[in-house]
């Protein structure tokens, strides 16, 4: 945004200096070379202005994504459908997506009147370009699913039609399908109340499938603060939502969480994908009476991919615990 401040300043004092040098034609000629560079600069500076509106940087925090919006709201979704525009974002045609979304509420910004509202973005590649799919690497990508959700928003010159903040990668927030019990105030108190109370209430309906939220409640509160939030909140949790909650804290040097991590990989109930990430906790900050549980878990027999996978990860972090503790 400064970027294009700047240069639109630059290029109002060219036609400035061009407006006067006509009334001077003497003036001209002595600074003709002059102003030519300056013009040809200035629309070096406009096109590269134009290029970067076409491209995209991922925001990974929450504060990124709330200082480059003009609008951070809560709302819910219809399901994107495809307009048939295509734009090219980064040198890829990207299809062009769209849904309707009626706001519960706004913490950043004021909401339009009525408040349904177009929200435009754009999707990984072009339709037309995937018929034999493709292979991504890179930031997560995603528009807005259909549902609850908390979106960072630019307004457009249409008062209806709003822009997602970044157009390919993934910046809305997917929240439970029912809004928690909290007030919102004008305060920065407030607003992070709000956002914990939605972030948590998503973690206990989703946590079966994703703990993002967890994260997302220390990126919001801070490790201090966000530590002892998951610590209070997880209290009155069903024993799987704990075990997630513990190996997060583990990540974060708090020991008292080793059990619960174990009990994790330990449980053959429980996805391979989380008892994978106790072990990895438990290969960063875990002590000796973690070693025979991944050792166990990586000389077990194993049938199947997943299986296979969380084996991986677990010799690996037997293998660092061993080094940190000078076991090995």
């Amino acid at each position: 945004m400064r970027g294009e401040i700047a240069v639109a300043q630059f290029s109002i004092g060219i036609i400035a200096l061009i407006t006067t040098s006509r009334g001077n034609p003497v003036f001209l000629c002595g600074v003709y070379s002059s102003v030519r560079a300056a013009i040809l600069l200035c629309l070096a500076l406009l096109s590269a202005a134009a290029c970067a509106a076409e491209t995209s940087r991922y925001l990974a925090t929450l504060q990124e994504r709330w200082d480059a919006s003009d609008l951070v709201c809560i709302g819910i979704a219809s399901a994107p459908v495809r307009t048939g525009f295509t734009r090219t974002i980064d040198g890829i045609d990207r299809d062009q997506l769209v849904t309707e979304v009626e706001f519960e509420t706004c913490l950043k910004g004021k909401g339009t009147a009525p408040s349904a509202v177009r929200v435009v973005g754009y999707d990984a590649r072009a339709s037309k370009d995937v018929d034999g799919g493709f292979v991504y690497s890179g930031p997560p990508t995603g528009f807005v699913r259909k549902g609850r959700n908390l979106l960072f928003l630019r307004r457009t010159k249409t008062l209806h039609n709003l822009e997602i903040v970044v157009p390919i990668y993934e910046t809305a927030i997917r929240l439970a399908d029912s809004r928690p019990n909290y007030a919102v105030e004008a305060s920065p108190v407030s607003k992070r109340f709000a956002l914990t109370q939605e972030f948590e209430a998503a973690l206990v309906q989703f946590d079966a499938s994703d703990v993002s939220d967890i994260d997302r409640i220390v990126d919001l509160l801070g490790i201090r603060d966000g530590m002892a939030e998951l610590s209070r909140f997880s209290q009155h949790l069903p024993l799987s939502i704990q075990r997630d909650i513990a190996v997060a804290l583990l990540l974060h040097d708090q020991l008292n969480s080793e059990p619960l991590a174990i009990s994790l990989l330990q449980d053959t109930s429980a996805p391979a994908w989380k008892r994978a990430n106790a072990a990895e906790a438990l290969g960063q900050h875990g002590t000796e009476r973690a070693l025979p549980h991944l050792h166990q878990i990586a000389l077990q027999p194993t049938t199947s991919d997943d299986l296979k996978s969380l084996q991986v990860h677990a010799l690996s972090s037997l293998h660092r615990l061993e080094s940190r503790l000078g076991t090995k």
